[in-house]
């Protein structure tokens, strides 16, 4: 037995010695030889300006987006180092009993190497593994800030709008700041299904989703059940 556990400890310290070999070189790599953080703000930016649009910066954005983003599709994002890996393990489990490429529970800085260097790459189970390793190659030279401001200013909302400032235009007619709580948590709901809960064809589904946005949050500790009818009260007027 006691062989047994001298064995277990030295595999497990080999374990730990390979996994920090490894998160280093990441870092290094990321950091000094592929600046993956450069690449994705260079695409970033090209993005903006090939549809003449404007970029947000994170102050830029509505705090009430901000929250039901996170709510909604991350609730780990300000701690986890890119990836989540226990949603990770849980949408395993369903994509290999489901027989689909494993495309689930990506984090908001995986969904943003999505939409910028991994854009052209089909699914796959490589394309999942670089996700992967981009992402956390991402959390070591990004900020948490500005990564959710690149996420926020290319991912697509519909209709053609690409970005929160975009989808405030064509929805509303509004800049983000001028949009109300309600057209906000609307706004943030698209993003997961634009066809699906697109406005326009399907008011109904698309407001039922915002109320799954508007008490993610609630059950996330950021508005209260109160906050959150008021929210969901609020007048919504396409443009």
């Amino acid at each position: 037995m006691r062989r047994y556990l001298k064995s277990l400890f030295k595999f497990l310290l080999l374990i730990f010695v390979v996994l920090c070999i490894s998160w280093f070189g990441l870092k290094y790599y990321f950091t000094h030889v592929n600046v993956i953080a450069d690449d994705v703000s260079s695409d970033v930016y090209n993005q903006i300006q090939a549809r003449h649009s404007q970029f947000l910066e994170y102050n830029d954005i509505p705090e009430t987006y901000r929250n039901a983003i996170i709510s909604t599709e991350d609730r780990s994002f300000f701690t986890n180092r890119g990836v989540d890996l226990s949603g990770m393990l849980r949408a395993v489990v369903v994509d290999v009993r489901g027989g689909q490429p494993l495309q689930g529970a990506s984090t908001i800085t995986q969904q943003l190497t999505d939409n910028t260097i991994l854009s052209t790459m089909s699914k796959s189970l490589s394309w999942k593994v670089l996700e992967v390793i981009y992402a956390i190659g991402l959390y070591d030279t990004m900020s948490k800030q500005e990564t959710f401001a690149f996420y926020t200013n290319v991912i697509y909302f519909g209709h053609g709008a690409y970005g929160l400032h975009e989808a405030a235009e064509i929805y509303f007619g509004k800049a983000p700041s001028e949009l109300n709580d309600g057209e906000v948590t609307l706004l943030a709901g698209l993003p997961n299904a634009p066809s699906n809960y697109d406005p326009y064809k399907n008011m109904k589904l698309a407001r039922e989703r915002q109320v799954q946005v508007v008490y993610s949050m609630v059950d996330n500790g950021v508005i209260s059940d109160a906050e959150a009818k008021t929210i969901i009260n609020k007048p919504i007027v396409l443009r």
